[in-house]
């Protein structure tokens, strides 16, 4: 038989919140007498089959007190998350639980007490500012530039003429039977000794490993190199997959308007998010956003331990020139504002009555992968084999949250101003 259970919500603060559950006392005979039943299958006893223990046998070897006990913190562990599921609070700290009232022949009351997030209040969201740089236009220059970059991809290493290696040219060595190719630095340990020696001569190499092992070698030098660019010419279109020239600079030129216009969109959407934080105020539970940095933290200090790192967590703090303090009120800041950005959010979706079911992701899923030329049910397993269906449904509700405050917000567009370092460069 199913008891029921009373869940009242006796103090509600903007990110504390306090319940009280009351069980009949029924329900607490009920979970003693479960109790009793699992001992009973656990301890055997000579005369008695498995199971049939009787309870003044249980009392006599285990004390009555711990049969009330497991089966009130049973109880507790039982309705502590279906009062706050079934009182819409979302507990965002371990819960501090007190017993009100407790016995074998009582009610179980007992209050709990957690830190909840705040439910933001938004005056409004006309008439947001932001004051962002105008869109660039792409100049021949930008496409020029890009050009470069595909004939270095393009690029074949050939032999070059010189007799003496200076800095920053390609260099050809022979170790024992290995040859390849090396850039000779003035700031590398070990290729320096090639700045300055003569083609065909043997380099004696006396260094230390970045790791602190040393290296001795003799590397023989046996000519310089260069990248031999291709012509900018349609071959080179064709190469990269293009019909003709003409057809790869247009590409370029929409790519990078369109990165561009994403780009602007980004300033815009994180200029108006930063306008209308700056009217609402959303606190957080101390506790909450302390887990938070201490996870990130931690992940941190893993990821900078493992093997294939290339400096340790104190190593970083070091090139950071922080102490761990310093290094969690940074991350503090950070997590503190994504925090409060999600929030927003969230309670824009609410009051701006914005939501996608799965259909219309779906059919949102498809028109995404027709611009892409990508197979629609390919495209929508990929998110959802990628855990990020959910993400993507998220992205587009955001999409239509900022197409909204645009349309009565105040954009401005300004050139970034140079900072007086920069002006005086």
């Amino acid at each position: 038989m199913s008891i029921k259970a009373d869940y009242q919500i006796t103090e509600r603060q903007e990110i504390e919140a306090t319940i009280r559950v009351t069980v009949p006392v029924e329900g607490v005979i009920q979970q003693i007498d479960a109790v009793y039943r699992e001992y009973a299958k656990e301890v055997r006893v000579p005369g008695f089959r498995k199971g049939h223990v009787p309870k003044s046998f249980l009392d006599s070897r285990f004390g009555r007190e711990v049969f009330l006990q497991e089966a009130l913190d049973a109880l507790q562990r039982k309705h502590f998350p279906v009062a706050v599921t079934e009182l819409e609070l979302r507990p965002v700290s371990t819960p501090s639980l007190e017993i009100v009232e407790s016995g074998e022949d009582s009610p179980l009351v007992f209050t709990a007490s957690f830190a909840v997030l705040p439910i933001v209040s938004i005056d409004s969201t006309e008439g947001l500012k932001a004051t962002i740089p105008p869109l660039k236009p792409v100049s021949e220059e930008d496409v020029n530039s890009a050009l470069e970059e595909v004939q270095q991809q393009f690029g074949v290493l050939g032999e070059r003429e010189g007799e003496e290696i200076a800095d920053g040219d390609l260099v050809r060595v022979k170790e024992g039977e290995q040859e390849w190719d090396t850039r000779a630095m003035q700031d590398n340990p070990i290729t320096q000794h090639l700045v300055g020696a003569a083609v065909g001569s043997t380099v004696e190499i006396d260094a230390e490993l970045p790791d602190g092992k040393p290296l001795q070698t003799s590397l023989e030098i046996v000519g310089l190199r260069q990248v031999i660019l291709p012509d900018v010419d349609d071959d080179l279109a064709k190469d990269a997959g293009y019909d003709d020239l003409a057809t790869l600079k247009k590409d370029i030129e929409e790519k990078i308007s369109k990165r561009r216009k994403d780009l602007r969109e980004q300033w815009l959407h994180s200029a108006l998010l930063d306008d209308l934080l700056g009217k609402t105020e959303i606190p957080l539970p101390d506790a909450f956003i302390d887990d938070l940095v201490s996870d990130e933290i931690s992940r941190m200090k893993e990821s900078l331990e493992r093997p294939e790192s290339n400096r340790t967590f104190a190593e970083y703090l070091e090139q950071r020139e922080l102490s761990e303090d310093e290094l969690r009120d940074e991350i503090k800041t950070s997590v503190e504002g994504r925090v409060r950005r999600e929030l927003l959010m969230r309670q824009l979706a609410d009051d701006l009555e914005i939501a996608i079911d799965d259909d219309e992701l779906g059919r949102l899923a498809e028109e995404e992968a027709a611009s892409y030329d990508e197979d629609p049910v390919r495209f929508t397993a990929r998110l959802k084999a990628e855990d990020r269906w959910e993400d993507y449904r998220i992205g587009k509700v955001n999409e239509r949250i900022f197409a909204t405050l645009e349309k009565t917000a105040v954009i401005t567009e300004q050139e970034p101003q140079e900072s007086n370092e920069e002006a005086d460069e």
